[in-house]
């Protein structure tokens, strides 16, 4: 039977993303929270590429842990009773916000800098796993019900305040939708399209908060441009859209970091072609 209820499956239709959905145990999450932690300091005590690629976009690729992670028997049956059988994992990221209130992420869309085409419904989500509690006051994620249904906003790149990371900021009136904060236990995720727009707040609570991101894809998304890689985690890819990974023996050695700097610079470079294009159609200003 699926993890997800019909009614969660409904709601994700229907508002974009669905939350709460059991994943982990609190203890599964506290040991991968304090992991994530030491895998953190790790990166910047050894510093150079491992420092440059500890928070993402494919940590699967660099340590076993995150390797093991998402193949983890109950994000897998989630992803299957969203996608199928078939599937893939596209990318990984840790999202950790420090004490003190000194970054936020403006209103976006992943879609708009993936660049993937996917079929069906979906093809394509990300899970967000909380490792600690998220709460409105350490700045948990925020979704806009509904917006996934409006296709991709054009998008302005706004300086933040001095030390502030806002990213590209999707155009739209806050008056037209609902927001919802994405309160969790250590353990729990939510789900969400990636044409949803969400954003973040300020951490103004003491404790560090911590969170883990997953990317699945059915086989049948395609990378709208150039070529891509991705990791498949179950069943099988006939479609051939994406070079197959294959993961790391140890965390951090050699052979992880090159397999993990290979799959990012292929990414990269079809990601950068295809910001210019936006930067010539107007779907990215700056304002």
């Amino acid at each position: 039977m699926p993890v997800l209820a019909q009614r969660q499956i409904e709601g994700f239709d229907e508002n974009g993303f669905v939350f709460p959905v059991e994943a982990l145990t609190e203890s599964e999450a506290a040991g991968l929270r304090d992991t994530v932690l030491q895998h953190l300091a790790d990166c910047r005590r050894r510093g150079g590429a491992r420092a440059a690629l500890a928070f993402g976009p494919k940590v699967h690729l660099l340590t076993q842990w995150a390797h093991r992670l998402v193949r983890h028997p109950a994000l897998l049956e989630i992803a299957q009773s969203m996608l199928g059988p078939d599937l893939l994992v596209w990318g990984t990221q840790i999202f950790v916000k420090e004490p003190g209130g000194t970054t936020d992420l403006a209103w976006h869309q992943d879609a708009l800098t993936y660049d993937l085409d996917s079929e069906g419904r979906p093809a394509a989500f990300r899970v967000w796993l909380a490792l600690t509690p998220t709460t409105v006051e350490n700045g948990t994620m925020r979704f806009a019900a509904g917006t996934h249904r409006d296709g991709i906003r054009t998008h302005r790149r706004t300086p933040g305040l001095k030390g502030m990371l806002r990213g590209d900021e999707a155009v739209l009136d806050e008056s037209e939708f609902v927001r919802h904060d994405v309160v969790l236990r250590p353990g729990q995720c939510s789900l969400h399209n990636m044409l949803v727009v969400h954003g973040s707040g300020l951490n103004r609570t003491e404790d560090t908060r911590v969170a883990f991101a997953i990317d699945y894809l059915a086989p049948s998304v395609r990378p709208s441009r150039g070529q891509d890689s991705a990791l498949l985690v179950q069943g099988e890819d006939t479609h051939g859209h994406f070079v197959l990974e294959r993961g790391p023996q140890g965390d951090l050695d050699d052979e992880a970091l090159a397999l993990c700097s290979d799959a990012v610079r292929l990414r990269m470079a079809r990601l950068q072609a295809a910001e210019e294009e936006r930067k010539k159609s107007g779907a990215l200003t700056h304002g």
